[in-house]
């Protein structure tokens, strides 16, 4: 199944409650961007015990692009119900195995890792078989409505078409998820491919009509 989840990067609980009501009857399953500056420069609003508190039926996955993952998970854990899935960054300085498996066996949430457009496949080799998703970025972590690609840090769309299909070809089985500068004319592509999960943030809450925004993605996402 092919799917669209919309990307939440926000900087307060309203908006984060904003954009909530604006997609919640148009998607399964939504994306929260955690940024502490850790890691990036940017930062970002991911209180975990306030969003448990907003009623949704919605599934949220934790995109965390942090030094130091493990403390926030825990706490979305114990106060968000519908937190399903933690994705960590394939940069931080940290052992990537002995995260995902922490996550996976001690926590029992489903994991993911996350892979910059620079960043080649064989980067997260040592994972790749223990991971429930992964996450192809396509544009630099920290703000949204960049254009796809990121050819700024050395990405192109070429490149992750390719870096798609060999995680398909290594991993028939794998979630495989493209998030960044997703268009609809991208969209073809980018699923031909093997992605199965196209994140959108900008082009959803930048528009004009997000709720619009988000059907139309889903519209075309019927056609394939």
């Amino acid at each position: 199944m092919i799917e669209i989840v919309p990307a939440f990067l926000v900087e307060s609980e309203r908006e984060f409650e904003r954009n909530l009501r604006l997609v919640e009857n148009d998607c399964r399953l939504i994306q929260v961007d955690v940024l502490d500056g850790s890691l990036f420069p940017n930062t970002s609003w991911f209180d975990g015990e306030r969003i448990g508190a907003i009623k949704t039926d919605v599934e949220i996955e934790l995109h965390l692009m942090v030094e130091n993952p493990i403390p926030i998970i825990e706490a979305w854990k114990k106060y968000v119900p519908t937190f399903k899935r933690a994705i960590i960054s394939a940069e931080m300085h940290r052992p990537a195995g002995a995260v995902t498996g922490f996550i996976r066996d001690e926590l029992k949430l489903q994991v993911g890792v996350a892979l910059n457009p620079e960043s080649p496949l064989k980067e997260i080799e040592e994972v790749l078989h223990q991971i429930d998703q992964l996450t192809i970025m396509s544009v630099h972590p920290g703000r949204q409505g960049q254009p796809f690609g990121d050819p700024e840090h050395g990405g192109s769309l070429e490149f992750i078409l390719e870096k798609i299909a060999q995680a398909r070809a290594h991993r028939p089985d794998l979630m495989i998820e493209v998030d960044g500068g997703v268009t609809a004319e991208l969209i073809p592509m980018l699923v031909k491919a093997g992605a199965n999960r196209l994140c959108v943030g900008g082009a959803i809450f930048k528009s004009s009509d997000p709720t619009g925004t988000l059907k139309s993605f889903n519209e075309a996402i019927t056609h394939l």
